[in-house]
């Protein structure tokens, strides 16, 4: 999304009108219209382009007709300590062929308007996946000879907490699918790398060197030219270096700010409409609206997409291998708010039973999911005892 955000910035006027266009026609357009939230920070527009970048994930393996769950990644193999260059296995069901793809079907005003609108998407989402480097590898060794399928299958350490290296990297610019957040953030990392601060634009200008790219980033920050010790189950899984964690978030904010300069060039080369539209309307949520500093979990689906702290207390709590979830004031399915913690910040909370029969003040944005809120917790210091 923040991908997506970046990149709808700085598309001119008529690329942004004529992109809308191409997604009215996507199966779940009126559905993202319906769940937009006015505010003054981004529009209807914005938010339903930043909304159609996580649809390609949300289809995955469920069965629809435009699932393309190979799309999404490139399996470079990396065997240490030459990782000399292997092609992919299947150049026709990957990362690069998708984004092929993409680039064709939306290069064509006669292809059908819903596949269009679908492969608009499909391009906004595979941008951003190809930026990840634990999309562009399967790490190979003595204990994964098969493959570690981009780092799922290989097993660290985070404080107590054994989880998978992918999901650390998924995870780098945040969890949180807050548009709001991610509309900031994108603004951000703009500013922090503009296009005259990244040479890569100008010098690798195909998807197969940004893959390429992501390939040698892995190499170097994601294994550790395979010094990086292995784990291939949760008990065998051993601590990441002190610094790791800095060194791969500074990797994944460049990757994103790469992303978003490529995404709108993508889009400026490849849509083509073949006709005239308006040019959307201004945003006009200008008005500040006066927010509350504290709010009970009653009150919480009032304020989507806002950052804001919540007060309540902890009925039931649930861990499992890959979240954490408290349920506030009522035990699910009659919760009228959840916190949750996903794995690869488990390790910093300790034992969750020590929030269970307490009122607790959580601090974060709140997000919609399965029509009810919740905040995503990343560090302990977004929820509080207050009853001690």
């Amino acid at each position: 999304m923040m991908i997506a955000a970046e990149a709808f910035r700085q598309l001119s006027p008529e690329l942004k009108a004529q992109a809308i266009e191409v997604l009215k026609n996507h199966p779940d357009y009126q559905a993202w219209v319906a769940a937009y939230h006015p505010n003054p920070d981004y529009d209807l527009a914005s938010f339903v382009f930043m909304r159609s970048s996580t649809w390609p994930d949300e289809i995955r393996r469920s069965g629809s007709i435009y699932d393309h769950p190979n799309w999404h990644f490139i399996d470079y193999p990396l065997r240490p300590p030459s990782f000399n260059f292997e092609p992919d296995a299947q150049p026709t069901n990957d990362v690069l062929y998708g984004v092929a793809q993409c680039e064709q079907t939306l290069s064509d005003t006669n292809a059908d308007p819903v596949l269009r609108a679908v492969y608009l998407s499909y391009l906004i989402h595979l941008i951003g996946d190809m930026h990840q480097p634990l999309h562009c590898e399967s790490y190979f060794d003595a204990d994964f000879p098969n493959g570690d399928r981009g780092g799922n299958d290989f097993y660290v350490k985070l404080g107590q907490q054994a989880v998978r290296l992918h999901p650390i990297w998924d995870g780098l610019l945040g969890e949180v699918e807050s548009p709001i957040t991610q509309w900031r953030l994108a603004g951000q990392i703009q500013a922090a790398y503009p296009r005259a601060a990244l040479p890569e634009l100008t010098r690798d200008t195909t998807p197969k060197s940004w893959s390429l790219e992501s390939r040698k980033l892995a190499i170097r920050y994601g294994y550790l030219y395979g010094q990086l010790i292995d784990g291939t189950n949760m008990e065998t899984a051993r601590p990441l270096p002190e610094d790791y964690l800095t060194r791969a978030k500074a990797v994944a904010e460049r990757q994103g700010a790469l992303a978003g300069y490529r995404l709108c060039d993508e889009i400026e080369k490849y849509l083509v409409l073949g006709r005239t539209v308006p040019l959307l309307p201004a945003n006009t949520n200008t008005m500040a609206v006066a927010l509350p500093q504290e709010i009970g979990t009653a009150q919480a689906a009032e304020y989507y997409d806002e950052e804001m702290t919540v007060t309540g207390t902890v009925v039931q709590v649930s861990v499992r291998a890959t979240i954490a979830i408290l349920d506030l004031d009522q035990r699910y399915p009659d919760t009228p708010m959840t916190a949750v913690v996903f794995d690869n910040n488990i390790g910093a909370f300790g034992d969750f039973q020590k929030y269970k029969g307490h009122q607790v003040a959580i601090h974060g944005t709140i997000t919609e999911y399965h029509n009810k809120p919740e905040i995503v917790l990343e560090s302990p210091e977004q929820i509080k005892i207050t009853d001690q």
